[in-house]
């Protein structure tokens, strides 16, 4: 066998796994740019700034966060029934069309109803981006180098979610759709040159194009005559070509999945960590925040900016998920997540001890605090929590169930965030901050333990084996 664990990232072997997890992600920057944007827009819809011709209320503003999460969990079940039978290929270019209606219909808005459903859209469009592409990716890639592929997707999240922040502050609000609307054109024409995983191939049957998929990814250069460059390479190419096929044959990954392998002991405890994984991935409020920090910033009695700090955050945000994509590889999976939780455990109470403890004049004077509590919040959410959490919920499934578990679990995921979307905005604006941020860091301490406790180490796990 070859000697992976000595090739760097940048080896010939990887370039093309690279190049398709860059072209990818173009669509996971179009969808956080859309998040990204909706914070300080929101706030400015909201007030006599507002470029629209109708009022948007604060019930109106809680529907626009949080009809995002009924599209997501309708995308989820699409996009889980669909992506076994139509493929991975098929399904990444279907996910681009409603990003895009999401833009038009902000583009074309008329009454609060486009809000709705483009954000409606938007929710489905992010099911396909952590369903479709997560699976994409980690079937296309060495194991040596899936955990910072995959942990690529926060940095291209995080890069999005800035450039949406500095858009809806600095840009007019109906060239913003103008700009972004070109992304997913590049992203439809980048895919036309992608061919399917061979791990889908083989599992439909597809022998030849599956090992022509699999020469592909790997840069292997194949001649007329099926030889590669060389024949120590034909050779151990062919064995791990035939290795593939073989776990997949063997391991019933191309038999028909049936309830039986849902039902069994391993497999439930399985579900119920990814549960658990879900709760602090969502009620830690680690996505809710994205969605409402220039409205965080202005609860907490800073004097400064709200719109700047969130700018701020995304920087911050765009470091954390660079230390992902650096640290992934090297640590593991588990050290990140569970840093990260007391990191984000930490940041959250210390900004609510702050706005609790504190008078005007000492917000005043010290307004720098609350953004160095929220930087801490923000950092070790992107390596860890947020940043990851993806990338270890594809891995710790079963093989041959891999794609039906992960959409259970990101439907139940999909649910959550529905949740928090329309729960966070009558906790932050009802009930404070302070009990806001008290609560989520609670979810980190509780869920935190457990998962301490019983998550497993996923770093190098063949995606083929359990």
């Amino acid at each position: 066998m070859h000697t992976k664990s000595k090739l760097t990232f940048f080896n010939k072997r990887y370039r093309k796994q690279i190049w398709a997890t860059l072209t990818e992600h173009i669509m996971t920057f179009v969808h956080a740019a859309g998040l990204g944007w909706l914070s300080p827009t929101l706030n400015m819809l909201q007030s006599s700034a507002s470029p629209l011709d109708f009022p948007v209320t604060t019930e109106n503003a809680s529907w626009i966060g949080s009809t995002f999460g009924l599209g997501f969990i309708a995308g989820n079940v699409f996009f889980g029934l669909t992506l076994d039978r139509l493929g991975r290929k098929l399904n990444i270019y279907i996910l681009a069309f409603p990003q895009m209606i999401f833009w038009i219909l902000n583009y074309m808005v008329q009454s609060v109803e486009y809000l709705y459903i483009g954000r409606f859209c938007a929710g489905l469009a992010s099911a396909g981006i952590f369903l479709v592409v997560p699976v994409y990716i980690s079937e296309i890639s060495d194991k040596d180098i899936r955990g910072a592929l995959t942990a690529m997707a926060m940095m291209f999240f995080s890069t999005g979610l800035l450039v949406g922040y500095i858009l809806a502050t600095y840009v007019d609000y109906y060239l913003i759709p103008c700009i972004i609307i070109v992304l997913p054109l590049i992203y439809l024409v980048g895919n036309l040159f992608l061919p399917e995983t061979p791990q889908c191939l083989l599992k439909q049957g597809h022998q030849k194009e599956a090992e022509i998929s699999f020469n592909f990814y790997k840069s292997i250069e194949i001649y007329d005559n099926g030889v590669s460059r060389s024949s120590a390479q034909s050779t151990e190419i062919i064995s791990e070509f035939d290795e593939l096929r073989a776990i997949i044959d063997k391991g019933g990954l191309s038999t028909p999945v049936t309830i039986k392998d849902f039902i069994n002991r391993s497999t439930l405890f399985n579900f119920f960590t990814a549960a658990i994984l879900c709760l602090l991935n969502q009620f830690s409020g680690s996505f809710a925040m994205i969605n409402y920090m220039a409205n965080i910033f202005a609860a907490s009695g800073s004097t400064m900016d709200p719109n700047v700090c969130a700018i701020v955050m995304g920087f911050v945000q765009i470091m954390g998920a660079l230390s992902a994509t650096v640290l992934v590889e090297r640590f593991g999976r588990r050290p990140l997540l569970l840093s990260s939780t007391v990191g984000m455990m930490a940041g959250m109470y210390g900004f609510g001890a702050f706005v609790q403890f504190t008078d005007a004049e000492m917000k005043a004077t010290y307004n720098w605090v609350p953004m160095v509590f929220m930087m801490l919040v923000v950092f070790t959410a992107s390596y860890g929590v947020f940043g990851i959490f993806y990338t270890i919920l594809v891995e710790m499934q079963p093989a041959k169930i891999r794609v039906q578990a992960l959409s259970i679990c990101m439907l139940f995921n999909s649910i959550l965030v529905f949740i928090i979307l329309k729960l966070y905005p009558f906790f932050l604006f009802n009930l404070g901050i302070t009990i806001t941020m008290y609560s989520c860091a609670s979810v980190c301490a509780l869920t935190g333990i457990y998962l301490y406790v019983f998550l497993p180490e996923t770093k190098g796990k063949s995606m083929e084996k359990d």
